[in-house]
């Protein structure tokens, strides 16, 4: 058998290349191109940054106003409740359902509360 020697065979392609060929690496740009191009880039960054951040701002805004306005038609009806159950006409049957709609009102609050706590 024949043995397997531990070298590693190189070959030499240094005969395959002309020596007359020089590579050189250059950009198309020149630094002022460059500098236009990064100062460009910088600016879209910038006015990507700052448009992310007024819609932010914006849903944040609308969020607010519709929580304003649910919670201005929970107090009406909170306090149409109230004033029902505090009015007490026999006849109707409106005092105890003003006490359901103040019962699940207290309770929606309070499972609010607890859920805000467990974040």
């Amino acid at each position: 058998m024949t043995e397997r020697s531990k070298e590693p065979k190189l070959a030499d392609l240094s005969g395959l290349v002309d020596k007359n060929i020089n590579f050189n690496l250059k950009t198309a740009e020149t630094p002022d191109e460059r500098a236009s191009r990064l100062r460009r880039s910088e600016l879209e960054s910038e006015h990507n940054l700052r448009s992310v951040a007024l819609d932010e701002a914006h849903k944040r805004r609308l969020a607010l106003m519709v929580h304003i306005f649910v919670m201005a038609v929970v107090a009406i009806g909170f306090l149409a409740s109230v004033y029902i159950a505090v009015a007490r006409d026999p006849k109707t049957n409106l005092p105890d359902k003003a006490l359901g709609i103040i019962m699940a009102i207290v309770a929606a609050l309070l499972g609010y509360l607890t859920g805000k706590g467990s974040k």
